[in-house]
């Protein structure tokens, strides 16, 4: 019993290093995928961000959900990568079976194999993972402007999940292909290799299918209202836009291909014939593996694209939350207890030995609503397109925080809209009052920086005096909470007197922001301060460059794995028919072309695609980072295309590399 388990051994490790240019490209990236896992969760349940005075809680919140992105991936790419692997070895099996192998000790031997793999990428992967984990850790550190953290720690909860993930994942791959193996036929296991798919017919239906899924999600891409409706759309638009590519690639391919095989001065020169037959007879396979690597392509591009933007947006997104050193609010009944709110701040600079400049004091009336062809009534479900943030601030204020000396009507407004809002009526009307819109503001002095930090759309509207702003909170409520059920805020809870200034002892604002809150008590008040919180602002976007730098990174290496796989399996079936070409006549040449022309369908229709869908997604991957605070639309516009063009640069490099490939192995 022990000489054969020793058999079994052996010949499983020979067969590894028999096919080792099969299986080594799948051992690196395993290696790489396990890694890289090990390294997120070293640092997001170790103890080493717990030592940053700020910014620890969400950076390994941001990191856990990296970890599950990671993790699903993982089993996906490590089972599509591994078909590619056994389908070059199903004939290998069958051979087996003919020598007198049964199917169990077949999977005996399957099951050494996936032993020795599994244990060569856990023992590599976890060692890479240990040698680079502190590398890793203090380059997080550096985007978050801080010092080294010095120790080396080995959290025991990272290993136990990455061998009970990877063990796991090996595990169910072992399974399937011995319940593959175990269902096929010993001549169809000789067979299984070499079988070539049949000319698939061009499916109309599935084609308009495939059309109107892309066109669905192109349409939500370009339509989605605000932010909070983007990202609640976000997962459907992507859904239905990854399963039309599939079909695109399935059935538009197929038709492109068929005319130009119809096109006969195209199709009879020795270049075209070989490529166009060859793919259209192999079309449904490769449909599958080229709309994988187009869904991979837009996932690095869209990351790395979002990512770098947020993190280059940090200091505006960080200037658009605190306009100020120290912001305050009070919500209020009445204008006395913001008076008073307002000695006790000065009391409590005095206490500091603290003098403020730039102090802006201002009344609004904040809530949210319901905009639709011009008007403007209460929250009373949850219709998202049409949510929009609703402040009112009476002419004194306005005129007072800007400087100048505007003057209204009881029925006019002034009125100032984020730029992404786009309004055509020149009057509105909230509730049953309709007002007159007297000038559209370019900007609100003061109040601008509070309004470009909302994430919905922003009706900044400044109406005559406080009568009218009475008149419209009396009848202007907020539901909390959908249904009947739901509790209300009276008006007289919706007013708040907002203060904020700046100071010249930063490193006192956490002081005297505690004494503030402190007022809690008697008011109800709350104050934040700008250095504090840079920190935190700072670090949560630094960790989402961190986690899309990895997980584009891991999209990276799966993408060359599955190409390089891709021009293997091609290559070896394509072995025969240029060896046949050869004996006719066919020169190298001519071999040469016909392999580029094909490569470079497989290669570039990917690519270009997956540009296309970057593009489309822009506006709403931009309304997503409206989200974190980023307005500009050049800074995003700049941070895709240059994801865009380095992301083709290396796309150009595996093209030569894989090329080469597929090449040397039909030349063999």
């Amino acid at each position: 019993m022990s000489k054969m388990r020793f058999f079994y051994s052996r010949f499983a490790w020979n067969n590894i290093v028999k096919n080792k240019r099969l299986v080594l490209p799948y051992i690196f990236a395993s290696i790489f995928t396990i890694a890289s896992f090990y390294i997120l969760g070293s640092i997001a349940f170790g103890s080493s961000l717990d030592k940053l005075e700020h910014g620890a809680a969400q950076t390994k919140q941001i990191l856990s959900f990296g970890l599950i992105v990671i993790a699903i991936f993982s089993v996906i790419f490590l089972f599509y990568t591994y078909s590619f692997l056994i389908k070059r070895r199903i004939k290998e099996f069958g051979l087996y079976a003919v020598l007198g192998m049964t199917k169990k000790q077949i999977a005996k031997i399957l099951m050494r194999e996936t032993i020795f793999i599994g244990f060569i990428a856990l023992t590599f992967g976890l060692a890479f993972g240990l040698m680079f984990g502190k590398v890793t850790l203090l380059a997080l550190l550096k985007l978050f402007s801080k010092g080294v953290v010095f120790g080396f720690e080995i959290p025991v909860i990272a290993i136990v999940m990455t061998i009970g993930l990877f063990g796991g994942i090996y595990f169910l791959i072992l399974l399937y292909t011995i319940i593959k193996i175990s269902r096929l036929k010993i001549i169809t296991l000789l067979k299984e290799g070499s079988t070539g798919e049949k000319e698939p017919k061009a499916r109309f239906i599935l084609t308009l299918i495939g059309i109107g899924l892309i066109g669905y999600g192109y349409y939500t891409a370009l339509t989605t209202g605000n932010p909070i409706e983007a990202l609640t759309s976000f997962f459907y638009a992507v859904m239905v836009v990854i399963l039309g590519t599939y079909l695109i690639f399935m059935t538009v391919s197929i038709a492109v291909l068929k005319i130009m095989k119809n096109n006969k001065r195209y199709y009879y020169k020795p270049k075209h014939f070989i490529s166009v037959s060859g793919l259209l007879y192999r079309m449904k396979r490769n449909a599958v593996g080229l709309a994988n690597i187009c869904i991979l392509s837009t996932m690095v591009l869209v990351t790395m694209g979002a990512t770098s933007t947020m993190y280059a947006g940090v200091n505006e997104a960080y200037e658009n939350r605190y306009p100020r050193d120290i912001s305050v609010g009070v919500r209020h009944s009445n204008k006395e207890i913001a008076s008073e709110v307002q000695k006790e701040i000065d009391k409590i600079l005095k206490k500091h030995n603290v003098k403020k400049s730039d102090e802006v004091f201002y009344n609004t009336l904040m809530t949210a609503g319901e905009m639709e062809n011009g008007k403007i009534t209460a929250q009373e479900n949850n219709k998202i397109s049409n949510l929009v943030i609703v402040v009112v601030s009476t002419l004194s204020d306005y005129n007072k925080m800007s400087g100048e000396n505007k003057t209204l009507k009881p029925d006019e407004v002034l009125l100032y809209l984020d730029k992404k809002v786009k309004y055509q009526h020149n009057d509105i009307q909230i509730l049953n009052e309709k007002f007159t819109v007297k000038e559209k503001l370019s900007q609100i002095a003061g109040e601008i920086g509070h309004t470009e930090a909302n994430i919905m759309p922003t009706y900044y509207i400044v109406v005559k005096d406080e009568s009218i702003r009475t008149k419209i909170a009396e009848k202007l409520t907020v539901t909390e909470n959908s249904g009947d059920s739901a509790e209300k805020y009276k008006s007289d809870k919706m007013l708040t007197t907002n203060i904020m200034f700046n100071i010249k002892n930063p490193n006192k604002e956490a002081k005297i922001v505690k004494d503030i809150n402190n007022l809690n008590n008697k008011y109800e008040v709350f104050s934040e301060s700008k250095y504090e919180n840079k920190d935190e602002f700072k670090a949560m976007f630094a960790s989402f460059l961190f986690i899309g730098i990895f997980i584009s990174l891991i999209f990276i290496v799966s993408q060359v794995v599955i190409m390089y796989y891709k021009q293997i399996s091609e290559g070896y079936e394509d072995k025969n028919k240029f060896s046949i070409m050869r004996k006719v006549g066919l020169t190298e040449k001519q071999i040469k072309q016909s392999i580029r022309s094909q490569v470079l369908l497989i290669f570039f229709a990917p690519l270009i695609i997956a540009t296309i869908h970057t593009a489309v997604a822009f506006p709403f991957i931009e309304k997503i980072m409206n989200l974190f605070l980023l307005k500009k639309t050049t800074a995003f516009l700049i941070g895709m295309s240059g994801a865009v063009g380095v992301f083709t640069l290396f796309y150009l490099i595996v093209y030569v590399l894989t090329s080469r490939v597929y090449y040397r192995i039909i030349k063999d």
